[in-house]
């Protein structure tokens, strides 16, 4: 959320406050309208709503650094028990929102160059790079048709999953590069893209069903109406570098097309591992440009509609949690590297570059074409380097320096803003003694690709007790998260339970709720009951002020899942006595977790059940289909 929303959320909050106040809270609202110096509103017994008003005039003011602090103060004396109970349970939800609304503007760093492109700033970090057999498992259930037209091949080269570590920090484009933008560096150079040179670019014949080359398309000439913000296609990987030499030379910095490790930590918006830049839901219409309208899109995704039938504006839709648009969709970007389909098996921990020599050039990201299994970070496409396309296009990286001079920064440039950003790089960089854990993670990858599960877990367990004695907790909740998956396909349930709930807990107590939420989809498909439906809520009750409605499912309660109405109704009475428990809600397929007093909830339930599993074919009418299948076979000799 940017600051002038954040202004109208502030400015509303402020209109609605004194409607929400307790009669406990009156004499304070009357102590702060009276013409006195502000009270100190870190002080223990100041109350919560007073500290809200507080936190929204500083956010008026500017001063979100203040504002945030006022929130995460009274957050953490709210779980530390050192404020009334009754006034925290009240406000936890809203302090929560207040601050991932005030935290965001802080957290990022949005420079502006002298064409008017918006550049964010990605610290160095490290995170899982490529997909699970689980994924594949997804893909193939999920998109039945794409998986049999043989994309099947295009999935697999996602595997294994994968560490990568980034040293360094960069910035990345906002958005891919626009119309606007290629325009004012041809008008400077003269220069003429390989469709113009050549046939033209690719467009889709459904005539011919294939990709052909047509005369006259090219970057400002397309088969829709252009404007300038939209992103720019008809350019190959060779016009994407010219840009960025040009670029280059005007900012007197150094610009290219990112890496393909770096793009994908770029489009998974700072969680470990996550399927879509927006989470792991399949697109909604708000989501993405995505190919909305195929035929071939599962049953459930006929009536999305994104709101546009070829390329939109960038931007148009929310942004990940790095602040950068369109990475789900929208076009394919060209990235640095070669593509091998057999990279990931060599590919190194620090700086992955892609390999020496190759044939095609990797593409990331999903298009206004394509079907939502191409929108996921994972994918990855491949065109040749003079091959241009309607559903193409591209974003630049700016390598970091200490010579910021050439960039005007959103916020504060001051040397002290520029040391908290260096100490939170500092931070999220890897310790150096962690590469035995490392090696060992990827030994096993490679291992569970083959389906040896025993040495994966052999592994699993050594990288596992590495990061415990190193008390490394994000590694730690990653390895127990793959290796209960691991387990899983072992049918070792119970453990792979026992490992996901671990994981789940430490991935919230890092802060990364994308993986936590990920893991508690991966539990639900363990339960054999998926969780209650909630059928009324109680007015006045918890559940009210924590925001549940009827529709709900509860999937879990106090790190339990798997549960029916009888063992929830235990699970509440076992945490009555409990100031705070956490309870996790769907809707739509989006899991939402938040934290509710210990008690009654204030809710009627009823059981969900899940669709009865195929019934296995008698064992008379399998021997009829052999037998069938024999006369078969003995027909075409």
């Amino acid at each position: 959320m940017n600051i002038k929303k954040c202004f109208w959320f502030f400015l509303i909050l402020l209109i609605l406050l004194p409607v929400k106040l307790t009669a406990s809270d009156a004499s304070s609202q009357d102590q702060v309208s009276q013409p006195q110096a502000q009270p100190n509103l870190e002080k223990i017994n100041q109350p919560i709503s007073d500290r809200i008003r507080r936190a929204g005039e500083l956010v008026l003011e500017g001063d979100t650094d203040r504002a945030s602090e006022i929130i995460k103060q009274t957050i953490r004396e709210c779980s530390s028990n050192l404020l009334e109970t009754r006034d925290c349970s009240d406000w936890l939800n809203t302090l929560r929102g207040l601050n991932d609304v005030i935290g965001e503007p802080k957290k990022k760093t949005v420079n502006t160059n002298s064409i008017g492109m918006k550049l964010v700033r990605i610290p160095a970090s490290d995170y899982m790079m490529g997909s699970l057999k689980q994924e594949m498992d997804w893909l193939r259930l999920t998109f039945r048709k794409i998986w049999r037209d043989g994309h099947k091949q295009w999935f697999q080269d996602e595997m294994p999953l994968h560490p990568v570590r980034l040293t360094k920090p960069f910035y990345m484009g906002v958005t891919e590069v626009t119309v606007g933008q290629f325009k004012q560096f041809v008008a400077d150079t003269k220069y003429k893209t390989d469709a113009e040179k050549g046939d033209g670019g690719m467009i889709f014949s459904k005539k011919e069903d294939r990709w052909v080359p047509t005369k006259g398309m090219k970057w400002d000439s397309v088969p829709w109406k252009i404007s300038d913000d939209q992103p720019v296609v008809f350019v190959s990987w060779n016009d994407a570098q010219a840009f960025c030499k040009w670029l280059g030379r005007k900012e007197k910095r150094t610009y290219r097309l990112p890496t393909e490790a770096e793009w994908e930590m770029g489009c998974r918006g700072g969680a470990a591992w996550v399927r879509y830049p927006w989470g792991n839901h399949l697109p909604g219409d708000s989501d993405d440009n995505f190919g909305d309208g195929n035929s071939k899109l599962p049953e459930g995704m006929t009536t999305v509609n994104d709101g546009y039938e070829y390329v939109s504006p960038v931007g148009s839709y929310p942004p990940n949690g790095l602040g950068l648009y369109d990475m789900g969709g929208n076009v394919m970007e060209w990235v640095q590297d070669y593509y091998d389909r057999n990279y990931y098996d060599s590919s190194p921990v620090e700086n992955p570059q892609g390999p020496a020599v190759g044939t095609s050039r990797v593409n990331k990201g999903g298009n206004w074409f394509a079907s939502p299994a191409d929108c996921r970070c994972a994918f990855r496409g491949f065109s040749g380097d003079t091959r241009s396309f309607w559903n193409l296009g591209f974003r630049v990286v700016l390598e970091a320096g200490d010579d910021e001079a050439g960039l005007k920064t959103a916020g504060s440039g001051s040397s002290l803003d520029k040391k908290k950003m260096a100490d939170r790089e500092k931070v999220s960089q890897f310790p150096p003694s962690d590469e035995d854990g490392v090696r060992l993670f990827r030994q096993a990858m490679f291992a569970a690709q083959q389906q040896q599960w025993d040495s994966a877990i052999e592994d699993l367990e050594k990288a596992l007790r590495i990061y415990e004695k190193r008390e490394d907790p994000k590694w730690t909740a990653r390895v127990k998260a793959t290796l209960a998956g691991i387990y899983a396909e072992r049918n070792r349930v119970y453990k792979s339970k026992e490992l996901y709930t671990e994981s789940l807990a430490e991935f919230r107590k890092n802060g990364d709720t994308s993986s936590a939420s990920v893991i508690l989809a991966r539990l639900q498909e363990l339960e054999t009951s998926p969780g209650v439906k909630v059928v009324e809520v109680q007015k006045g009750g918890i559940a009210e002020r924590a925001g549940i409605v009827t529709g709900d499912v509860i999937v879990e309660y106090g790190g339990e899942t798997g549960f029916r109405v009888a063992g929830f109704k235990k699970l509440v009475d076992d945490f009555q006595g409990l100031d705070k428990i956490t309870l996790s809600v769907m809707n739509d397929q989006n899991i939402t977790t938040i934290s509710v007093p210990g008690g009654a909830l204030g809710v009627a339930l009823e059981d969900i059940k899940r669709p009865p599993r195929p019934r296995r074919p008698p064992a008379q009418d399998q021997q009829n289909r052999q037998n069938a299948r024999q006369r078969r076979d003995r027909d075409r000799r």
